[in-house]
């Protein structure tokens, strides 16, 4: 009886979400993506994540971060495995001897630099960023665990965004940083 309530309660409360939180999250995706199967798809991941984690966030909280930072994360890693697959089509189309073993140590290689990045960051912001994009927690989880407010939170998060692209780009340029960022 407790548990076809607690899954009662859930249900109304993840709908209650949904409700709230689709029309706004579709129309602001499609004007950034313009593709309707791709927006569909990661809100769809997004949601399912959400309804994964929903014990976690706080009963009258705001799940629009969660879902903002699945869904958009879902979509660039649709587009960039479109990006990789078209570049592979044309390495093929023009005669590229690539193997799997150096396509592979490629990607080890791209993974280590991005991990040496990291790496250097400073010490909290290397740790806010690895919370948020490893752990997938919130501005206020992470916040919390380490004791500052999601604004620092915030900060820590778009100051390490831009050391990593700015020590990426000079190491492989725009496309290679987008593979290693959201394929890899």
């Amino acid at each position: 009886m407790k548990k076809e309530r607690y899954q009662i309660e859930k249900e109304l409360r993840f709908k209650s979400i949904y409700l709230a939180t689709f029309d706004k999250l579709n129309s602001l995706f499609l004007r950034s993506f313009k593709d309707q199967d791709l927006v569909h798809d990661a809100l769809q991941e997004g949601y399912l994540k959400l309804w994964e984690k929903l014990e976690e966030q706080e009963e009258g909280g705001d799940c629009m971060p969660f879902l903002y930072f699945y869904t958009r994360n879902y979509a660039l890693k649709q587009i960039s495995r479109n990006i990789k697959r078209d570049l592979l089509q044309q390495d093929l189309f023009r005669g590229a001897d690539k193997t799997d073993m150096e396509m592979e140590l490629e990607h080890k290689e791209y993974q280590v630099q991005l991990s040496r990045v990291v790496d250097d960051l400073p010490q909290k912001r290397k740790e806010v960023f690895r919370l948020f994009n490893e752990e997938g927690l919130s501005y206020k989880s992470i916040g919390s665990r380490l004791g500052i407010s999601s604004k620092t939170v915030d900060s820590h998060l778009a100051k390490a965004t831009r050391a990593i692209k700015r020590d990426l780009y000079s190491i492989y340029g725009i496309v290679k940083i987008f593979l290693v960022l959201f394929v890899c």
